[in-house]
Parts: structure tokens; C-alpha cells; sequence
């Protein structure tokens, strides 16, 4: 049986509607240009430095209190929540820049709008 053979014994209803708008969202046009990946590979990128940055503020703010009184043990808890806060600020700044970057080349920001927008 030849492959024209297969395809014709295949069942075709519904199979004429290639639109994706019945998905609920228009997918392929949302993903087709490459203004809408970098945003979403930004937005990622800054959603999770932000979300790490907190993690290890809460984790080394949760050591600082059950250090005890052992000097050495505090201090690190300390310097990790300095390194946390260091963090934070990294990640804003690379949105920021990032944002500023794009409004100059004519691209947009991160989120998409004319002007930078920070959450």
C-alpha cells in the first residue's frame, strides 16, 4: 500500500479548519516574531533572579534568627542576606537596562509597552 494509499484511508473531518484561533488563542501569531520571544525570555529571566534573590533572603534571614549567638554563624547569615539584597538590585538593573536598551532601538520594552513599566 502506497503513502497516498494511508492518507486516504485516514478520517479528514475537522482536519480542513488549520485555523489555531480555535485553540482560544491565536498561538502562531502570538509566537511568530522574534519581539514577543524576547520579551517572554526577559520577563522569565527577571521574574526568576527575583524569585531567587527573595529565596535567599528568606533563607539567610531564617539563619541569621537561629544562629544563637554564634558570632561566626551570624555573620554569614548576614553577608548572605547583603548578597541577597546585591542580587535584588542586579535584577532590577538588568531589567532596567534592558528596557532602556529596547526603547532606544525602537523595540519596545520587555513589556511590551512604549514607555519602561516595572511591576
Amino acid at each position: 500500500m502506497s503513502l497516498n494509499g494511508l492518507l486516504a484511508a485516514l478520517p479528514t473531518s475537522g482536519w480542513n479548519d488549520t485555523s489555531v484561533e480555535s485553540l482560544g488563542t491565536n498561538f502562531v501569531t502570538k509566537w511568530s516574531n522574534v519581539t514577543n520571544i524576547n520579551q517572554a525570555i526577559i520577563l522569565t529571566v527577571f521574574w526568576i533572579g527575583i524569585a531567587v534573590a527573595l529565596a535567599f533572603g528568606v533563607i539567610n534571614g531564617v539563619k541569621y534568627a537561629m544562629s544563637g549567638g554564634d558570632k561566626f554563624a551570624a555573620q554569614a547569615a548576614k553577608q548572605g542576606v547583603t548578597n541577597a539584597i546585591i542580587g535584588f538590585i542586579i535584577v532590577i538593573g538588568f531589567r532596567t537596562i534592558v528596557a532602556l536598551i529596547m526603547s532606544l532601538l525602537g523595540g519596545g520594552t520587555p513589556t511590551g509597552t512604549s514607555a519602561p513599566v516595572f511591576p
